[in-house]
């Protein structure tokens, strides 16, 4: 590889720490927190259950009825969706298989408001001992 391309990789690898520098942002309810387009999400894993907060600017809870939601979770090298419904207040909730322990999981979730366009995060949540 010529020195130009290795500096510009090792540039494009670095740009994502460095914008992670002060570490995962954690939400009121202890999971890992993202905006959202217009919103800030917040994605909580407790055994199999999978919580999504969602918050305006100002962190005031948004009404999610008529909201759709989809999280895609990467544990141990393996992918899989969940559907996740509309469970009251500001909260969506679906199921996963998460089963035991992982080096790390990575979520990426997709939001859609009702009459309005999807919108994505993407978090780190770190270890995760399920």
């Amino acid at each position: 590889m010529k020195l130009p391309t290795l500096l510009l990789a090792a540039a494009l690898f670095a740009a994502p720490a460095m914008a992670f520098a002060d570490g995962p942002k954690i939400g009121p309810n202890g999971g890992a927190r993202a905006d959202a387009g217009p919103y800030h999400v917040e994605v909580v894993l407790k055994g199999n259950d999978v919580v999504l907060y969602v918050t305006d600017a100002a962190d005031k809870p948004v009404d999610v009825a008529g909201a759709k939601a989809e999280a895609t979770i990467l544990a141990n090298k393996q992918t899989q969706k969940v559907a996740l419904e509309p469970a009251g207040g500001n909260t969506l909730k679906g199921q996963a298989n998460l089963g035991g322990a992982h080096d790390s999981v990575k979520v990426v979730t997709a939001l859609t408001m009702p009459g309005q366009k999807p919108v994505q995060a993407r978090l780190d949540m770190g270890h995760a001992g399920h």
